[in-house]
């Protein structure tokens, strides 16, 4: 759905006894031995799904990886989950999702 909305995502798996936390994150992604930033959804994104979820949009990024190893690590939360009414709402709350996670990266960079 992320591709179809102008945000791909990395779908991922964890073991389903591993606690993480919920929510939309700023996060570092490690993916062809190359850092990126990115942004995080973890647990049920929209209201279609209804199994937990961690997708990471790569910011910046266009490449095909599929079956590559992918590493993430939180760097901060941007806010808690919510629902939608539509799909306008949806992006350009990903939208801002993006704007914010950038602006944590270049501030924990500067750390």
């Amino acid at each position: 759905m992320g591709r179809k909305l102008g945000y791909p995502t990395a779908n991922l798996n964890w073991p389903p006894k591993k606690r993480i936390p919920k929510g939309v994150f700023a996060v570092r992604v490690r993916v062809l031995k190359k850092n990126y930033p990115g942004v995080a959804v973890i647990g049920i994104p929209t209201v279609t799904d209804k199994k937990p979820k961690l997708e990471i949009h790569i910011l910046d990024f266009d490449k095909m990886i599929y079956c590559q190893w992918l590493s993430a690590e939180i760097i901060k939360k941007i806010r808690n989950l919510k629902t939608y009414r539509s799909k306008k709402e949806l992006i350009k709350m990903i939208h801002n999702d993006c704007r914010k996670a950038k602006k944590i990266l270049i501030n924990s960079a500067k750390q």
